[in-house]
């Protein structure tokens, strides 16, 4: 049964993933937690799966990737993670997340006000020395709770990235910063057989999930998809205050 709804999650995050562009951690770490799965067996799954999953979106969105603002969100990751894999060995990880998870309940909630109020707030953080500074919080974030998508949306939507820039630039950043987070993992122990017999069972099963969840992002309307991500901020911090 546990291993059932493991490899059920596991597909849930990545159709979350395929659909929104994002947050099939914050969808499947608590849901794990929830049935006791182990927390490094976790972690390293997700982090595996979502390197699997940015693939075929980075190829998918290829033609809205800005090669310039990822290059620059991966080399302020790859000073990010090294902090992320200290993070999770060594501090109470308690107060990081709530504060995050407080902040995502906030910042969508806020979002979601001005849009229905419609109100538009100008573009933010111009300067390209910004595009590091979130770059090092996705590697901080990536590395110790799979997360990294989750600041670069914020991020994107500050800047008032189109959605299918965000898109692109997102798979773009997974694919890069997803080796980098996959690697540290294995270097910290994180990794065991049952990750891969997990990978084995669950991979097969993507050739379903990936093309059932594009399928369904061509019928969502572009407007309508910035207030689900805005809304799945707002349900991704709470679940993330009520794993803390």
């Amino acid at each position: 049964m546990i291993l059932f709804l493991v490899v059920l999650i596991a597909l849930f995050g990545a159709l979350v993933r395929t659909v929104f562009g994002f947050g099939e951690a914050l969808v499947t770490m608590p849901l794990l937690a929830l049935i006791s799965f182990d927390l490094n067996t976790s972690v390293a799954l997700i982090g595996a799966l979502g390197l699997i999953v940015a693939l075929p979106g980075a190829i998918r969105y290829r033609v809205h990737i800005n090669v310039a603002i990822v290059r620059r969100l991966v080399i302020g990751s790859i000073l990010g993670v090294p902090i992320g894999i200290f993070l999770i060995k060594y501090v109470d990880k308690t107060i990081i997340m709530r504060i995050l998870s407080v902040f995502l309940m906030v910042y969508g909630s806020y979002c979601l006000i001005r849009i229905y109020r419609q109100k538009t707030n100008k573009p933010r953080f111009q300067s390209l020395f910004f595009d590091y500074v979130a770059g090092v919080i996705s590697g901080v974030m990536g590395s110790a709770y799979n997360s990294h998508g989750v600041p670069i949306v914020v991020y994107g939507t500050l800047k008032k990235w189109l959605v299918m820039e965000l898109r692109g630039i997102l798979q773009a950043h997974f694919l890069c910063v997803g080796i980098l987070v996959v690697a540290s993992q294995a270097i910290a122990g994180f990794w065991s057989i049952e990750v891969f017999e997990l990978l084995a069972i669950v991979t097969p099963l993507l050739f379903l999930v990936i093309p059932f969840g594009n399928w369904l992002t061509d019928h969502i309307d572009n407007a309508l998809m910035i207030k689900y991500v805005y809304g799945l901020l707002i349900v991704f911090g709470m679940m993330l205050f009520i794993k803390s």
